[in-house]
């Protein structure tokens, strides 16, 4: 044996080198993996208590780092148009409330560690108020009611870490009647989308400049 391994030693030193360049190869590839797993985002947008109307909307931050919430946006799709307006800010009668120094009880603009979650409303505050900012609705009757509404798209958008650009992510949620007739609210899809097309960044600067 010992013979047979100074015969062929230099084979050996050669298939060792190989599997060490290998090895080392290979954990490189798990730490990279790691580091942009880490400088990616991960924003998620959920319904929370119930599957009505007054359920709640909300925002979680499952990224590495905190990010900045810049805006957030809600569409009402109904049979014949698309509404879209800012829900970044609260309404005056929400903030006249509980207004403070930190910017918390007025606007919900700001960082969001990582891990934590944002609530941002309840779906039928939320729908209302962008139905107001369109004039569908009258002080005695709610777009629920007198708007054919099928769905709402909730945006998030954020800034992470050094990246200057804006990030988006969006989820729809569906608006149908059961069988007593009673309205619910339900996600299409079971994750929320990251917006990356060329349309969906254009829409989302769109936004951002509506707020300068």
């Amino acid at each position: 044996m010992w013979s047979w391994i100074q015969d062929n030693a230099s084979a050996l030193s050669a298939v060792s080198g190989l599997v060490t360049v290998a090895l080392w190869f290979f954990y490189a590839q798990l730490l990279t993996h790691s580091f942009r797993r880490q400088r990616v985002a991960r924003v998620l947008i959920n319904q929370c208590y119930g599957d009505d109307c007054a359920s709640v909307c909300l925002v979680s931050n499952m990224s590495h780092e905190p990010v900045y919430i810049q805006c957030l946006v809600l569409a009402l799709n109904t049979g014949e148009a698309r509404y879209t307006s800012s829900i970044t800010d609260l309404d005056r009668a929400e903030s006249a409330r509980g207004m403070d120094d930190s910017g918390t009880s007025v606007t919900r603009q700001g960082p969001l560690l990582s891990g934590h979650a944002m609530r941002i409303g309840r779906f039928d505050s939320l729908i209302d108020k962008a139905a107001r900012d369109h004039g569908l609705i009258d002080p005695d009757r709610t777009i629920l009611q007198t708007q054919d509404l099928q769905s709402v798209d909730v945006t998030a958008i954020i800034n992470y870490g050094p990246d200057a650009r804006a990030l988006g992510f969006a989820r729809r949620f569906l608006i149908r009647r059961d069988d007593n007739e009673a309205l619910r609210v339900r996600p299409e899809t079971v994750a929320t989308s990251r917006l990356t097309n060329r349309r969906s960044r254009q829409r989302m600067q769109y936004w951002l400049a509506q707020m300068t």
